[in-house]
């Protein structure tokens, strides 16, 4: 068994540390996640997960759109109204150019855009719940404040979606004022409309997604393989979450790429001035038949920090290997 808390404090001494490390393993036939966690701790929501959280946005919206019968290849018009007043367009992008952006440089007006298609009840209700494989997180705001992106959520939305085949439908909503940070127990930068995550929902939300064909279907997004795919990989010049573009913040592959050089990597990186997080997959399974997802947390604006990090993680997983 890995000593992940020990790895974790060798290259971050002093600082507050919080992760979570799945493995994926075939043991007769059969895949299984054993996991382990910083100071055996998989529920804490004690930090900002910064821009980590974008994956609950945009698997949601995901999720949305399927639901909606519409495809990848689809334009949402973005309009608000506020109280007695009429709608006022606001902006208008696609689908993929959205979740790229969010992969490629952590866009927050994305990442803002997407959380006001899915609106905020919708997405806590029907995708950040329990019964969905998420005990500890919640989603109440953007990151972009000035007009045409920012979702007031005292505003009512409309979002039109035109797909490429000539498909249209859209959706209508309106904040009803719950605190779903509050109630599940916010208690960084604000309780009431903060964002919050534990390292095991982020870890558990990337597994499902990079590992969809080997978890059993009852954990699967309810997206087509062509969103799946394009989650991952992209596609038509448009980046996906296995991105090594040096301005997405890979930290787990540079951390790892001379330990597991065949590997594959996925990764979703948060910043902010106290926060440095680190949500990535390493799948080597074409090489020593091993793959692991983390989450990684430390109390510190410095990327370089993280960087050291994983590789302290990715080192102690590497000598684990037969």
């Amino acid at each position: 068994m890995p000593d992940l808390t020990a790895a974790m404090e060798s290259a971050a001494p002093g600082l507050a540390l919080r992760g979570t490390v799945f493995a994926v393993e075939t043991v007769n036939g059969r895949t299984e996640f054993p996991v382990w966690h910083y100071k055996n701790n998989p529920d804490a929501t004690d930090f900002w997960p910064a821009s980590t959280i974008k994956i609950f946005a945009a698997i949601s919206a995901m999720e949305r759109l399927h639901a909606l019968g519409l495809p990848l290849e689809s334009t949402l018009a973005f309009e608000h109204r506020a109280e007695g007043g009429p709608w006022v367009l606001d902006c208008a992008r696609s689908m993929p150019e959205m979740l790229s952006e969010v992969w490629r440089r952590s866009s927050n007006e994305d990442y803002t855009l997407l959380l006001r298609f899915n609106g905020i009840d919708y997405l806590n209700s029907r995708f950040l719940i329990p019964e969905r494989g998420f005990t500890h997180s919640a989603l109440m705001r953007g990151y972009w404040i000035p007009r045409p992106i920012v979702y007031k959520k005292e505003e009512r939305q409309r979002i039109s979606i035109r797909a490429q085949d000539g498909g249209m439908d859209f959706v209508e909503h309106a904040w009803s004022g719950r605190s779903w940070s509050a109630e599940r127990g916010a208690t960084v930068i604000d309780s009431a409309t903060g964002n919050m995550a534990s390292t095991l929902d982020l870890a558990n939300c990337l597994r499902r997604l990079v590992f969809h064909d080997l978890v059993p279907e009852s954990e699967r997004y309810q997206i087509s393989p062509a969103m799946t795919e394009f989650l991952l990989h992209g596609g038509n010049g448009f980046i996906g979450l296995d991105t090594k573009d040096p301005e997405s913040g890979p930290h787990a592959w540079n951390a790892g790429k001379d330990l597991f050089p065949k590997a594959v990597y996925y990764h979703k990186v948060g910043l902010i001035s106290n926060e440095v997080l680190e949500l990535a997959a390493v799948d080597d399974r074409a090489q020593s038949g091993k793959a692991w997802v983390f989450c990684l947390r430390a109390g510190t604006g410095q990327k370089q920090v993280m960087e050291t990090m994983c590789r302290a993680v990715l080192t102690e997983l590497k000598k684990q290997i037969p």
